[in-house]
Parts: C-alpha cells; structure tokens; sequence
C-alpha cells in the first residue's frame, strides 16, 4: 500500500467548451521533508545568544571623588587612545597610550590608588566618529586592571578636543 502523506489534487468536472483540465497530482511529502530539514539544522546549528552580565556599581551619596584619583582616556576617530590624570587644566599634556601601554598604565594607576588607600575611577571619553570597538576594548582593559568603578562619555569638552587635536599633528 503506498502511503501519500500530503498531496493536492484537481479533478476535471466543470463542463467547458474549452480545453478539458487534467487531473493534477502534486505530491507535497518531499517539501514537507525538507522544511523539517531546515528548521533541525537551523536549531542544531544556531548556538543561543551568550548574554554576559556587566555588575555595575552605582555611585553612593557621599563626599566626591577627588580628581586626582581619576584617569581619563579619550578615544579618537582614528582608533588611538590618550589619557590623562585628574583635572583638564593648561598644564595637562595627553599621554599616547597604543598598543599594551593602556594595560601598563592601567595597572600603574590602579597599584598607585592602592598605596594611597583611594578607590581609582576610569572615565573613558569617545570623540566623534570613534568606534564602539574601541570603547569596549578600553573597557576590557579597566576591568583586567580590576578598577571597579569607570564611567563612559560620548562626548569630549573643548578643551579635551583642541589637546587631541594638537595630538594629531
């Protein structure tokens, strides 16, 4: 006995001075097959989004951070990375920190916080047209470096902005 699991047919019995229709037989088990096929290999083969979790710690009411116990890095469009420490003044001078230097100084300045028993604090600053890579990368950095308080700007001051500009020449 031959089993037909889906099958669509037409038969020819309306009258017509036209051509007669022919019975028609689709047989729609292979189609049926493969949609299942499909949706197996499409859930066999999609892995579930990894969501990892970021602890954030909210800043408690309280006396304010002194500004010398900050490093701030600034992002620009190009894909380099400048920092300085404390407070933007005429006599800050943006150190380049490329390649494993923002590592270097990141530890630097978490082991300098340590000896002077204050909680170091990272501002990353994003100029514009920087990339979001850069700033999940820096941000990788600051939690190697095990500082557990940072803050992210998605804008520069304009002071910020003429020492990357000067930078840049």
């Amino acid at each position: 006995m031959h089993h037909i699991m889906a099958e669509i047919t037409t038969s020819s019995n309306t009258r017509s001075k036209r051509r007669p229709l022919r019975h028609l037989h689709l047989d729609m088990t292979p189609m049926v097959d493969l949609g299942f096929l499909l949706i197996t290999f499409f859930m066999l083969t999609t892995h579930l989004i990894d969501q990892r979790v970021m602890n954030l710690k909210l800043p408690l009411p309280g006396k304010a951070t002194p500004a010398n116990n900050t490093l701030t890095i600034l992002l620009d469009a190009k894909g380099r990375r400048y920092g300085y420490q404390g407070e933007l003044n005429a006599a800050t001078m943006l150190q380049p920190l490329g390649g494993r230097t923002l590592r270097n100084t990141l530890h630097s300045f978490q082991a300098l916080s340590a000896q002077v028993e204050q909680e170091p604090v990272c501002i990353v600053k994003a100029s514009d047209g920087a990339r979001y890579q850069q700033v999940v990368t820096a941000i990788d950095e600051i939690q190697h470096a095990r500082i557990k308080q940072f803050s992210i700007a998605d804008s520069v001051s304009a002071g910020e902005r003429a020492l990357l500009f000067a930078m840049a020449r």
